[in-house]
């Protein structure tokens, strides 16, 4: 806050008390006069308590937000030179050349590789790697590194094909069903037979959530009402 200082000099002559003589004094007289004036409008309706822990919280908040934004545009600058990475990448068509190109993957990226593959990973390409492996092993000078490579890449693509094949198993599952429910002249007498067999899951909730909202967002009003009346029977027998 600011004040206006205003200064007014004068000159007087006073007698000490008790003694002759004069001695010339100055005194300064000072007046004080308070402004309005608060450019950042900090004191609007008078002096408030804790202002500047307010303030400085205001800032950091709007420092987190700075920082946010920077890690979401951070980050989706990484998905997109990570796709342009993965785009580069040529898969080949041979086997001799698959098994070497799956040794060249980094790690972090071969559960995607072998998902893109799946279909190429058949049982002549494991029958051939199952041959590399005998040949190294029963070479007369084998690479035990080599050796250990074929053998750990072998060992993860069986078990990440399974994986992969469990995955889609699972997506495909709930759908199958839903299928089967919207289609069924018979709902419920269909919602019991699954009640039953224990298909009535939450993936299969899942998925008609998200069929009543691409209804909803392509305004087909009927069909989202109608899903939701099934969603509310199935929700019934959930297990």
């Amino acid at each position: 806050m600011a004040c206006t200082i205003a200064s007014r000099a004068s000159q007087s002559l006073w007698r000490a008390p008790g003694r002759s003589g004069s001695r010339t004094g100055r005194r300064c007289a000072v007046r004080v006069a308070a402004t309005s004036w608060d450019p950042e409008g900090l004191f609007k309706g008078g002096p408030q308590e804790g202002l500047i822990e307010r303030k400085m919280f205001f800032q950091q908040v709007q420092g987190d937000k700075q920082f946010a934004i920077k890690m979401e545009e951070f980050a989706a600058k990484e998905a997109e030179e990570l796709q342009k990475k993965r785009d580069a990448r040529q898969v080949p068509e041979a086997i001799e050349d698959l098994v070497e190109f799956f040794l060249d993957t980094e790690a972090t990226e071969m559960e995607f590789e072998v998902a893109r593959c799946r279909p190429r990973l058949t049982p002549d390409f494991f029958a051939h790697l199952d041959k590399r492996v005998g040949l190294e092993r029963f070479s007369p000078i084998p690479d035990e590194d080599k050796l250990a490579e074929l053998e750990t890449l072998r060992d993860y693509l069986n078990e990440a094909v399974e994986a992969v094949e469990k995955a889609a198993a699972t997506l495909a599952a709930p759908q199958d069903r839903l299928k089967k429910l919207l289609e069924a002249k018979d709902k419920k007498a269909v919602l019991l037979e699954m009640a039953a067999a224990n298909e009535i899951d939450r993936a299969m909730i899942d998925l008609l959530d998200q069929n009543i909202e691409g209804a909803t967002a392509a305004k087909q009003d009927q069909a989202a009402e109608f899903m939701r009346k099934v969603k509310q029977a199935a929700l019934r027998y959930l297990v």
